[in-house]
Formats: C-alpha cells, sequence, structure tokens
C-alpha cells in the first residue's frame, strides 16, 4: 500500500490517511521525511489523499456492478436504435412514444419509465445491438411500469371541492 506519493515536477507530497497520522508524531520516521521535504522544496504543497468508494448499481437480475446501465442512454439514442431496426423498428417506436406521452402525463420521472421499459424490450442493447438485427423480441406491456412510477396526486383521499 502506498503511504506517500511525491511529485518533484507539481512539488505536491500526497499523503494517506495512515501516514498523515502517523506524521503528527514529532519523534517518527514520517515526520522526519516530511520535514526533509519541505526543508528541500519550501514551496512544497502536502495533501491528504482522499478514496472515493465507486457507486454501486444493482441491476434487475440482481448483480451489482459499477456502472449505471442508463448512463448515456438518451430519449435520441433510443430512438435511433428503434429506427435503425428497419419495417420492425416502428412498431417499437409506436410503443416508445405511446409510453412516453403517458409517462410525462402520469410520472414524477418519464425518463426513468421510459428508459426502464427500452432496457427490458432491448435486454442486450449494451452487449450485443447487433443481435436485435436477426432478433424481434415482443412488445413488451408497458402498463405496469406506467402504474409503479405514478404521480402521487397533490391531495389524496379528498374530493373536489366546489370553489364559492
Amino acid at each position: 500500500m502506498e503511504r506517500y506519493k511525491f511529485d518533484i515536477t507539481a512539488q505536491t507530497l500526497t499523503l494517506s490517511a495512515a501516514f498523515a497520522e502517523a506524521m503528527n508524531d514529532p519523534t517518527s520516521a514520517e515526520y522526519a521525511l516530511v520535514c526533509r521535504f519541505q526543508r528541500d522544496f519550501p514551496s512544497l504543497r502536502i495533501v491528504r489523499k482522499t478514496h472515493a468508494t465507486p457507486t454501486r448499481y444493482k441491476n434487475s437480475d440482481g448483480s451489482i456492478t459499477t456502472r449505471n446501465k442508463h448512463n448515456g442512454l438518451t430519449y435520441e439514442r433510443m430512438e435511433r436504435f428503434m429506427s435503425a431496426l428497419g419495417d420492425d423498428g416502428v412498431d417499437y417506436l409506436e410503443a416508445y412514444f405511446t409510453l412516453r406521452e403517458k409517462a410525462e402525463a402520469m410520472c414524477a420521472s418519464p425518463y426513468t419509465v421510459v428508459s426502464a421499459w427500452f432496457m427490458k424490450q432491448f435486454p442486450k442493447f449494451r452487449s450485443n445491438p447487433l443481435f436485435y438485427l436477426d432478433e424481434r423480441p415482443a412488445i413488451i406491456d408497458f402498463s405496469a411500469l406506467v402504474e409503479k412510477a405514478k404521480k402521487p396526486s397533490a391531495i389524496e383521499g379528498e374530493s373536489d371541492k366546489e370553489i364559492a
């Protein structure tokens, strides 16, 4: 494990958390090393290394990845893909536009619903998009997706009141 890293051109000393903790003791070897660096390089900048834990995404099959499967998937990209399927793509586009229209009218997050349908409709889109040149899966019913993501009503349980 790397405890420190020195960049001579930027004159930066990057310390790990363990090294920085040990450096706080004036009798330690780490303290002596940092003092030597500061003496030899008066404009030395000392920074602590930070560690960013990679984001984890849970897929519908239960597997965990570090890449968001919807990353880079825009409405335009979905439409282009379905258009490239030729005559069969027209049916997919019709279902797509119907879903998109309903989702925008009824859901708080329409893109989430549309992209979820697209990824269920074309599960090999990321790994092997050419698969769909020969194979045409049946169009998936999207009504369950829309129901699940419907916007909560502003006032639930109350009937409309007349304004006097």
